[in-house]
Parts: C-alpha cells; sequence; structure tokens
C-alpha cells in the first residue's frame, strides 16, 4: 500500500523537475544529417545509458557508429549496477565506463568522475526524460550535450525531434542522435550485434548444439526478469509438449536463469525435453543464445540477443500503450504475441501455439 500511494508522488516531482530543468536554456533543433556540433577527431565524448539491459543492448549501433566517426577519441559511458553486466555488448566501442550509483552519495560521486575527465561532448541516449540524466549532464560541465527533444529539452545544446514511438522502432529513434555530428543512420548498419569470447562459445557448442541429433532447435526460455514477465509453468509446459508433438524435426530445449532451476528442472521431467543449464554470464547465455535456430521467450532482453544472431522469435508482450511500440527484434523475424491489459501470464495459450507453428513452419 505504501508503494502504490509513493509512486505517484515520485513521479509527479520528477514531471515537475525535469520542466524546471527544461526551461533552463532554448536548444538548436537538428532535424536532419549535418555538421551540428563543430568537433573534430579526437574528442572526449560521454554517452549516458543508466538504466536497463535491454536499454544497452538496442544501443549498440549508436555507439558503433560514434566509434566509426571518431576513431582516435575517447568514448566513454555510464552505466548502471543495473545494466553492467552486459558491458560487453559495447565494449569494443568504448574506452570506460562509469558505474553511477543511485541517491545523492552516488550522483556526488559520479559528479567528480565527471568534471575530472573534462568532456566536450554529452549524449544522452534516453528517448524519455530522465532527471538522472539531467543532473549528469549538469555536472559533467561538457560543452556541447546531445539528447532527444523532449519536456527537460533545456539541460541541451542540441535536441532531434522525437520520433513516433508507436510506429518507429527505438533503435531508429536513438539513431537519430547521430545527426548533429553529420551520421546519417539510413546510411549506415544499424543492426545489433553482440561480441562472443571463445570460450563461451566453445561451452554453449557442447552444452546446447553437440548433444542434439536434431538439425535444427528451439530454445525455450522460461524466464523473465520479474515474476510478472513469465509465463506459468503449466502454460511452459503445454507449449513445450506441443513443440514436441507436432514439430519432431526440431529438437525443443528449456532454458532459465538460475533463479529458476527448480521450475526447469519440473518442466525437463513433465515433457522430457532437454534442460540447458544456467550459465554463469551473460555473455555466456547469449553465447547459448547464438546456437539456436528459433527461440521462444518472455524475456524483451533476451529477445535482442536473439536479433544480434539473426535468429528468429516467438516474443510475449504487455502491449498496454498505443502510443509506444513494443521493443521487438529489430530487423529480425518475429511472431509477437501481445496483450493489451494485465499481464503475458494472461495470454491464451491457443495464441502463444498459434506463433510457435508460425514461427517453426
Amino acid at each position: 500500500m505504501a508503494k502504490a500511494f509513493i509512486k505517484p508522488i515520485e513521479l509527479w516531482i520528477r514531471r515537475h523537475f525535469n520542466r524546471h530543468i527544461g526551461a533552463q536554456r532554448i536548444p538548436i533543433v537538428v532535424s536532419s544529417s549535418q555538421l551540428a556540433i563543430p568537433v573534430e577527431d579526437p574528442v572526449r565524448i560521454l554517452v549516458l545509458r543508466q538504466d536497463r539491459i535491454g536499454d544497452v543492448l538496442v544501443s549498440v549501433p549508436v555507439i558503433r557508429a560514434l566509434r566509426e566517426r571518431f576513431p582516435a577519441s575517447t568514448i566513454d559511458m555510464v552505466m548502471s549496477p543495473n545494466n553492467i553486466t552486459v558491458r560487453d555488448a559495447v565494449a569494443p566501442f568504448i574506452n570506460d565506463v562509469i558505474v553511477h550509483h543511485k541517491g545523492l552519495p552516488g550522483l556526488l560521486r559520479t559528479q567528480r568522475e565527471l568534471r575530472s575527465r573534462r568532456y566536450d561532448v554529452v549524449i544522452d541516449l534516453m528517448d524519455n526524460a530522465s532527471s538522472t540524466s539531467a543532473l549528469l549532464i549538469r555536472a559533467s560541465r561538457a560543452r556541447y550535450a546531445v539528447g532527444i527533444d523532449k519536456e527537460n529539452r533545456g539541460v541541451y545544446t542540441h535536441v532531434v525531434p522525437l520520433a513516433d514511438r508507436a510506429s518507429v522502432h527505438i533503435v531508429d529513434r536513438i539513431a537519430r542522435l547521430l545527426w548533429p555530428f553529420a551520421i546519417d543512420p539510413t546510411a549506415i548498419d544499424l543492426h545489433l550485434a553482440f561480441p562472443l569470447r571463445d570460450q563461451d562459445v566453445h561451452n554453449a557448442y557442447a552444452t546446447v548444439r553437440a548433444p542434439s541429433s536434431a538439425v535444427k532447435i528451439l530454445g525455450v526460455n522460461i524466464s523473465g526478469s520479474d515474476v510478472s514477465r513469465m509465463y506459468s509453468e503449466e502454460g511452459i509446459i503445454a507449449i513445450v509438449n506441443h513443440c514436441m508433438a507436432s514439430h519432431t524435426q526440431i529438437e525443443t530445449i528449456v532454458m532459465g536463469a538460475a533463479q529458476h532451476r527448480e521450475m526447469q528442472e519440473r518442466i525437463a521431467r513433465a515433457t522430457g525435453a532437454r534442460a540447458i543449464p544456467p550459465t554463469q554470464s551473460f555473455g555466456a547465455w547469449a553465447a547459448n543464445i547464438a546456437q539456436l535456430d528459433a527461440f521462444f521467450t518472455p524475456d524483451t532482453s533476451s529477445v535482442h540477443l536473439a536479433a544480434a544472431f539473426n535468429i528468429p522469435s516467438v516474443v510475449l508482450y504487455v502491449h498496454d500503450r498505443a502510443d509506444l511500440m513494443p521493443w521487438y527484434p529489430y530487423d529480425t523475424p518475429c511472431f509477437p504475441v501481445e496483450t493489451t491489459t494485465g499481464t503475458i501470464a494472461e495470454i491464451p495459450i491457443r495464441d502463444i501455439l498459434r506463433a510457435v507453428d508460425q514461427l517453426l513452419s
């Protein structure tokens, strides 16, 4: 009850803070690819991405493009304890990571770190107003600050128009942030990617691919970031049983996070499907997904890994906002199954089986 009461107050404070700080100055609006920020290589660039795992994964194309445009520059990134586990996704393109912790002590530590590094440009990859981003931009004292035009626009020196969130994919929306550096997103490769370590690939092949006699493998992921992002155990059993009975030429395996190991084993016993042991790192998890031919998941961060390896997928979504497109896998075949109310656990099993049949056929 207390949390339900406090949350609206917190959101109200943030909205008023963003509106107040957004009135500080009038930024330059950049509506096409042009050199609006007069900087040349080398330059010191800071990228803000202090939110969740999926946010980092969909940001890879932008960071990769910045590295290609500024090969000799320092490009650092602010991350958080929530997403530092996917540092490998951006490691080939950045110099260093600054981990920002919430709260006043964390803000003060990050502020000192940012000011000591003397950045020339800060790029905020958030497409919704973030009070944390606003504070970090102020703390950096960078000459230029680039962001998407929204209610805290006054913290930026340059903004790009916010694309229609109902029809434009998040990857294409944030790719507009490349415009002020004379980078045309339509002329570059925006595919997602995740670098894999050789040992992780070797282990994944031995665990996922080598024991299988089937030509193709479907991975069924049971885990979500929280309980509301998981399908029921009974439902997963029904899905696995259906796949094994109707698509005998494809092996169906059960995958999941370590905290759901017991549930995974129960599903394996109930269906006779092979259970893949949970991995010890996100990179190892990514390598396991890379071995698949098709993927089922209720977890939207994992589906971005499937997109990175061009693996077609069935994904469960709560699509309860008509003005906001779900984060579908970018430029990769996908059969989404959605509900407009409630949680994904309420999606009818018949809708999921229909999508799985489309995927596997």
